[in-house]
Formats: C-alpha cells, sequence, structure tokens
C-alpha cells in the first residue's frame, strides 16, 4: 500500500494509545470482527491505490468513536473547539474561548458548524439548544439544511488518490 500523510501525528498516536490502553482494559471494544475483515479485505484488495491519512482528521475520526473525545450530540461546544482548529492541546483542555486560525478567512466555518449540527438530528438540536451550547439561530437553521448536505461529526474524507 502507497501510503502517505498529514497533519499533527503526537495527537493521533495519543489517541492510538489511549484507545488500545482502553481496548486492553476493557473500558471500550474493537469492532466488530466483521466489521474489521471486511476493512481489511478491501485493503488487501486494494494494495496499489495510493492512500492519503489527514492524522487530524483521523484523530477526531478515532477518538469519536473509541469515546475519548466529547460526545457533540452532548458538549458541542468542546466537540468544536477540538475539532474546527488544529492545535493539539485543545485534546487535553479546550479553551474558554476558541481560538481563530490563521486560514479561518479563508473557509466559511459558520456553515459548516451547521452542516454539522444539522447531522446529529432534532433530539440532540433540542438538547443543545436548551443547554446553551447552541444559539436559537444556529438550531433553526441546522433544521433547515437538506439532509443530504449534513456532514457527519466524524469529518469524512476520500483518504484515495490518483
Amino acid at each position: 500500500m502507497d501510503t502517505a500523510g498529514f497533519g499533527a501525528a503526537f495527537p493521533y498516536f495519543d489517541i492510538i494509545s489511549q484507545w488500545v490502553m482502553n481496548v486492553f482494559s476493557g473500558k471500550t471494544s474493537l469492532p466488530e470482527k466483521e466489521a474489521m475483515r471486511k476493512w481489511c479485505a478491501e485493503h488487501m484488495a486494494s494494495l496499489h491505490v495510493k492512500r492519503f491519512y489527514d492524522s487530524w482528521l483521523e484523530t477526531i475520526r478515532i477518538g469519536l468513536l473509541s469515546g475519548l473525545l466529547p460526545d457533540p450530540a452532548r458538549d458541542f461546544s468542546r466537540y468544536w473547539n477540538i475539532s474546527s482548529m488544529v492545535k493539539p492541546a485543545y485534546l487535553a483542555t479546550p479553551p474558554a474561548f476558541p481560538e481563530h486560525g490563521m486560514m479561518d478567512s479563508l473557509f466559511d466555518f459558520r456553515i459548516a458548524r451547521i452542516r454539522i449540527l444539522s447531522g446529529l438530528g432534532n433530539d440532540a438540536l433540542g438538547y443543545l439548544l436548551k443547554k446553551g451550547d447552541i444559539t436559537d439561530a444556529e438550531y433553526r437553521a441546522a433544521l433547515e439544511i437538506d439532509p443530504r448536505q449534513s456532514i457527519s461529526v466524524h469529518l469524512p474524507y476520500s483518504q484515495t488518490y490518483l
């Protein structure tokens, strides 16, 4: 397999190591055997495919799947502080006030935030609104998003190139 990576490798390895420790201690479990078999079969059958891993997005994905990062349906503010800016220190201690990234002006984070919120579903949105984690305007905007435009909290991306 021809694989390239980009991003913050240390947080990625930290999340992986925490997940492994939780598997060994019984706090979490591995994916179902069938899912692991399917993943292995797909990847072993396509060793010629070049793959690209964004280690920050993988940190978010694995952190959520393993329960090591805040559940966005219960604590969207903490999830957003971690996922919207590649700053490894946020994994340990999210800031009280989000810090804007150098290139935030090149991307409309408000729309991305609404599209991610829309994927959480009505119950989670209602809970987050009641909790004060999102505004009424964000709540209403998320409800109006076409479900096909929602973005998963796992922030999927294409790992294949060329």
